[in-house]
C-alpha cells in the first residue's frame, strides 16, 4: 500500500509542477476569437491576441457579477471590433464561451454602455484558469444600474466566438 501512496504522491507533484509552469496567456499568434455573420460564412474572421492588441485599446474600471472588487480592464470596444462588419440588419450579438455558454447582447448595448472585450485585468493577461483570455466587460462602476442579472448574464468570460445576428 505504501508503494501506491508513493505513486499517487508523485502524480500529484507532477500535476502541480505542470500547472505551475503552464503559460498564463495563449500564444500571441494563435486564434483566440472568431467573429462570424449569421448566414454569411465568407465574412468569418479569426483573431489572435496580437491582432486584438493591435486595435485601439481602451480601459474600463468595473466589477464582476457577484463581486465588489473593482478591476482595471484593458481591451477593445466591441463597437470598434465589429465596425468593419457593418450594422445593417444586425440586431444582436451571440457571444459564445469556451465552455459552450452563450449570451445574446442587443446591438443597442454597444451604443448605450460601450462594453469592451477585455484581454487584460489590472495590466495582466487573463489566463483560461482566470476565466480568460477574453472577457465581455460592462462599465458597472459608471452605471450601477447594470448590476442586474440581465447584464451579469451578458458579462461572458472565456469568449471564443461572436456571431452577428
Amino acid at each position: 500500500m505504501s508503494a501506491f501512496r508513493h505513486f499517487i504522491g508523485i502524480l500529484v507533484c507532477l500535476f502541480i509542477v505542470m500547472h505551475a509552469h503552464s503559460a498564463p496567456e495563449p500564444a500571441a499568434g494563435r486564434t483566440v476569437l472568431t467573429i462570424a455573420v449569421k448566414d454569411q460564412p465568407q465574412l468569418q474572421r479569426h483573431y489572435s491576441l496580437r491582432d486584438l492588441e493591435a486595435l485601439p485599446q481602451t480601459e474600463r474600471r468595473s466589477t464582476l457579477p457577484e463581486e465588489t472588487q473593482v478591476y482595471g480592464w484593458q481591451g477593445v470596444r466591441l463597437s470598434t471590433l465589429l465596425a468593419s462588419f457593418g450594422r445593417a440588419d444586425v440586431q444582436r450579438l451571440r457571444v459564445e464561451a469556451l465552455n459552450d455558454y452563450s449570451a445574446l447582447i442587443p446591438l443597442s448595448d454597444l451604443d448605450d454602455f460601450d462594453p469592451i472585450l477585455a484581454y487584460r485585468r489590472d495590466g495582466q493577461a487573463i489566463g483560461i484558469a482566470e476565466r480568460g483570455p477574453l472577457f465581455v466587460i460592462y462599465p458597472m462602476v459608471d452605471h450601477p444600474e447594470l448590476r442586474t442579472q440581465v447584464y451579469f448574464n451578458r458579462t461572458v468570460w472565456q469568449v471564443s466566438r461572436i456571431t452577428l445576428e
